[in-house]
């Protein structure tokens, strides 16, 4: 069963000036409650919090064969 994060605020970041010219409006780190895992945050222009990374876990599909 896969794992859902349900994440809390552990902290909120002001940003520079080259990523509000990019239209990000805010960054907070959030904490999974479960795992512990963080993650960060950033705030679109049209007012969504979306993480900054993919955090999707590997799957079969992920593996790269050398």
């Amino acid at each position: 069963m896969k794992h859902v994060h349900k994440y809390e605020t552990i902290s909120h970041h002001g940003i520079i000036s080259e990523l509000m010219d990019l239209g990000i409006k805010a960054a907070e780190i959030r904490k999974c409650k479960k795992c512990q895992h963080e993650m960060t945050f950033v705030l679109t222009p049209k007012g969504e919090w979306v993480p900054l990374f993919d955090d999707r876990e590997a799957d079969d599909q992920d593996i790269l064969m050398a």
